[in-house]
């Protein structure tokens, strides 16, 4: 690995941070403009931030540097207010279904981050397969209409895109309204209904997980209980880690989700955690998603946890080829990487990494 990756690395671990390491690393001759640019792709300005701010080590860093990411964090301050006004919008919305949901992701972990650190584009939400048509209606006659945000400007989705997106990602083209509100001037909403990118797949599971839903306190929104959202965040990461779809759009692998799972195992990690966690995984059999996104990120992370590892143990897949894996749903075709993890998180053409072995 280059040494800049190295460093990248250890600023996104704002938790417990390695100064001596960090320290270390800044002595040398390292290529800002590089480092700058991989923080931004990653989503994670903000947090190598507050690594450097908490490490006392921000006066000591590349002054152009120190200075872009201040600007990074004081806007994912700004953001994280926006976010809470949107949440805020949605419950005027949603308080009144008579169905299931769960607000996913940065929704909820802006709760658990510090200000500035977790920034989110657009609000998940998770519904089952049965309820699409009539959140969708719901949506529609409240001002949302599908699309894409491109060059600041909404560009409405045709009617194959609509399609595809429900046949073969497991989500809908994005709901996504004008609001014109500080800081918001699109409010974008993100409708899941499957765990992975097959439509409706696994139904029963997404049931699962909604009959036993939450509510916030702050937006009064619903979301999963602990233990089932990490599941969700495993699972939502190994999706779009390994679907060919997401890789295309530079999309499958991103240091942020990983950063979220080391963030909510930080928070939540107890034994008797680690104990419901893995009989919940066992029951719904996602132990090849779960194992998947744990295990990469206690090795991006370096997390020593006994109780942790004791998990993965119990939930490992006889086939750990799944580690390298990618499918292209659309040809029925299974790819696999060349190079390990830390490589492909910042390999700009890691699609030149992964070669055909055989039929989904």
């Amino acid at each position: 690995m280059k040494i800049e990756d190295k460093y990248i690395l250890e600023l996104c671990k704002f938790i417990y941070p390695n100064k001596i390491a960090i320290e270390s690393m800044m002595k040398k001759p390292l290529n800002y403009q590089y480092i700058l640019g991989q923080l931004l792709y990653n989503r994670m300005g903000g947090v190598a931030y507050y690594t450097l701010l908490k490490s006392n080590l921000l006066k000591d860093t590349n002054r152009e540097f120190r200075n872009t990411l201040k600007i990074i964090f004081e806007s994912g301050v700004s953001k994280t207010d926006a976010l809470h006004t949107s949440l805020g919008y949605l419950y005027t919305i949603l308080k009144d279904v008579d169905f299931n949901y769960a607000i996913l992701k940065g929704s909820f972990l802006v709760n658990l981050y510090p200000d500035g650190l977790r920034t989110s584009n657009d609000i998940d939400i998770l519904i089952s397969p049965e309820n699409i048509t009539d959140l969708s209606k719901m949506l529609i006659s409240s001002g949302f209409k599908q699309g894409f945000i491109h060059n600041n400007s909404f560009v409405q989705a045709n009617r194959k895109e609509i399609i595809n997106s429900r046949m073969n990602r497991g989500e809908t083209i994005p709901f996504i309204k004008e609001l014109n509100m500080p800081n918001i001037k699109y409010l974008e909403l993100d409708v899941n209904f499957s765990l992975d990118f097959k439509s409706g797949n696994d139904k029963e599971i997404v049931r699962s997980l909604l009959n036993d839903a939450n509510e916030l306190k702050r937006s009064r929104l619903k979301t999963l209980n602990e233990i089932d959202f990490l599941i969700h965040l495993c699972t939502h990461l190994f999706k779009e880690a390994t679907v060919m779809a997401w890789v295309n759009m530079g999309r499958d692998l991103s240091l942020y989700k990983f950063c979220d799972i080391y963030l909510f195992l930080h928070a939540y990690g107890t034994s008797v955690f680690y104990e419901k966690l893995t009989k919940r995984i066992t029951d719904l059999n996602l132990c090849s998603e779960c194992y998947f996104s744990l295990y990469y990120t206690c090795h991006l992370f370096d997390i020593v946890d006994s109780n942790l590892f004791d998990l993965l143990k119990n939930i490992k897949p006889d086939d750990e080829q799944l580690l390298n894996r990618v499918i292209e749903p659309s040809l029925n075709k299974i790819f696999t990487y060349t190079i390990d993890l830390k490589k492909r998180i910042f390999c700009s053409n890691r699609k030149e990494y992964l070669y055909e072995v055989g039929d989904v």
